[in-house]
């Protein structure tokens, strides 16, 4: 049997654990509390001929000023804690994530829906090789025709570095958004990290594309520390790059769209929720200790939902005494910019003195590595959005991936808590990584995709109306047919990434084409063969993911680099610049 077909034989297996086929779990295993990195560092890859990853300089930018402490935030300053030095505990690695939300009820959105109809407007290319039985790649298979050959280049020595680069697509007004967040890097802000959000579905869910970008720019302007995550899993193969987490006891998980979930709009700005009432439930993350990212941080950030039953978080640093953190308690707190005084800023509001549904606490800890460890009291429920163990200083990247969902999740989600949240630790990049299972909804098409595309974008900009924006699209797909007939390749991610390149531009975004990143339809198959795809012709490696973050780096790095001005013609030789 050859490779291919086995791994058609697989795609089901594959679909449901390729992110754990790629390189384990990093949540919820048994781990020494300080023993060995999750998401430790694969030996280096050569960049293949594309552009170096050095920094770029642009024009500096001016600094804003401190933003105020919003009163929903709760500060605390903690001198006492001053690294490992913590009582170990280990974590058994049995978290119980119970399915049943009490009062849920939302529809699931599957990974992969069942068949598809295209809709009679949409152009669709599926090319048939069913008759090619069994399908083989590379020169074995005489009986394929020298047209289907010579599209997939299967004659052809498969080349990264021949694959151009694929740029980033849309107007000069968004490419000057982009520009201008590179300018902060050079200039950065005092107190503050540079920061970009990355929404999306398995790819980013995985944590190899976002990890890897999040590494290539923490190595150019600094490590901030590893961004938004969830300390409990939300799902069974949750992983994170350079943070350690585990969780014990029981939590109840929700995440946008999930099937028997409570479908209230507030999971911003991570898509996911866990929740847990009872004292013997923990969940901690950690530094590392060994790879070259993530040793540090000096800011622990805990978001939560307040509830009508909400109860008191016991967050305890290293070797630290717990500060409670009452989830669902309003706070007055003074706006200053610079450090609070040590203890608790401010005081218990007598009401509540704001009505957006979230609460937060920020602890300023020393420079250096540390545990987080999160415990319920037991008084209530406490429902945690994430947490962050980050610096205020260097490049902080928050992957806020579900996998199996589609661009729609942003229209669920409270548009206050969004704009809350993104304004306290404001994003200077966002960016979309959806499309994938939109181009397998059986009743999505173009002009559908269009309308729902369009609201989404404009809530981007309703809550990050400065960020610079960018879209990437579906990637290549490979479909196996029933008994063995052959592959297609999927015809309608071409036109999930037309209408993003058509769209994306009436928001001053920019669109990034991940099927032209790879080669163009049918290019899944040649990175298959390569060992940088996933069986199920949708997913990539950790190699492949690596790829793909390095190209987009160097897309973004060219999208700011000032364009060639037109040489003038020297007098006399008859040469014309271009118009």
């Amino acid at each position: 049997m050859n490779r291919l077909s086995a791994a058609g034989l697989g795609v089901i297996s594959v679909g449901v654990g390729w992110i754990l086929a790629q390189a384990g779990c990093a949540g919820v295993l048994r781990v020494p509390p300080l023993g060995p990195d999750f998401g430790t560092v694969p030996a280096p890859v050569p960049n293949r001929g594309k552009p170096a990853e050095a920094p770029l300089v642009p024009e500096e930018a001016p600094a804003p000023p401190p933003a105020p402490t919003p009163a929903w935030v709760e500060v605390v300053k903690l001198d006492t804690a001053t690294g490992f030095g913590f009582t170990p505990w280990a974590c058994d690695g049995k978290i119980d994530i119970q399915p049943p939300i009490p009062g849920g009820g939302a529809p699931d959105a599957p990974d992969v829906a069942p068949g598809f109809a295209p809709a009679a407007t949409d152009e669709v290319d599926l090319w048939d090789l069913s008759k090619m039985t069994p399908w083989e790649m590379g020169g074995a298979n005489a009986g394929l025709p020298p047209e289907v050959r010579s599209r997939l280049l299967l004659d052809a020595p498969f080349d990264l570095a021949a694959i151009p680069l694929e740029p980033l697509r849309g107007p000069e007004t968004a490419k000057a958004k982009l520009r201008a967040f590179y300018a902060r890097a050079a200039a950065p802000t005092p107190g503050e990290p540079l920061r970009a959000a990355v929404w999306g579905a398995s790819h980013v869910a995985g944590e190899f594309f976002t990890g890897h970008v999040r590494r290539i720019l923490q190595d150019r302007w600094g490590d901030g520390g590893h961004g938004l995550l969830q300390p409990a899993s939300p799902w069974t193969g949750y992983r994170r790059t350079d943070v350690n987490i585990c969780a014990t006891g029981t939590w109840v998980t929700d995440f946008v769209a999930r099937k028997g979930g409570r479908g209230d709009g507030s999971l911003a700005p991570t898509g996911t929720r866990v929740e847990a009432n009872m004292a013997a439930s923990a969940a901690w993350a950690q530094t590392t200790t060994s790879n070259p990212h993530g040793q540090k941080a000096n800011r622990v950030r805990v978001l939560a939902s307040p509830r009508a039953d909400a109860g008191t978080l016991d967050v305890i640093i290293d070797s630290a005494p717990p500060i409670p953190f009452a989830t669902g308690r309003v706070l007055e707190v003074a706006g200053a910019a610079g450090d609070p005084p040590g203890g608790v800023a401010g005081a218990t509001a007598p009401a509540p003195s704001s009505t957006v549904p979230v609460r937060a606490l920020d602890v300023r800890v020393p420079d250096t590595g540390h545990r987080v460890e999160l415990r319920p009291r037991g008084d209530g429920t406490v429902a945690l959005l994430g947490m962050a163990l980050e610096r205020d200083q260097g490049f902080v990247l928050d992957g806020m991936g579900v996998t199996g969902r589609t661009a729609s999740s942003w229209l669920a989600w409270d548009e206050d808590v969004l704009r809350a949240t993104l304004a306290w630790r404001p994003p200077g990049l966002v960016v979309l990584a959806y499309g994938t299972n939109e181009a397998n909804d059986a009743n999505m098409g173009s002009e559908r995709y269009r309308a729902t595309l369009g609201a989404v974008l404009a809530k981007v900009r309703r809550v990050a109306p400065d960020a610079a924006c960018i879209l990437v699209g579906p990637s290549d797909r490979g479909k196996a047919l029933r008994k063995g007939k052959g592959h297609v390749i999927w015809g309608p991610t071409a036109m999930i990434a037309r209408v993003q390149a058509e769209v994306a531009p009436q928001y001053d975004c920019l669109s990034w084409d991940l099927q032209a990143v790879t080669g163009g339809p049918g290019s899944m198959f040649r990175w298959f063969e390569a060992g940088l795809s996933a069986g199920d012709l949708i997913h990539f490696t950790q190699g492949g993911y690596q790829e793909v973050a390095r190209r987009f780096v160097a897309a973004m790095d060219e999208a700011v680099a000032p364009a060639p001005s037109a040489v003038p013609p020297t007098e006399g030789s008859g040469e014309r610049t271009a118009p």
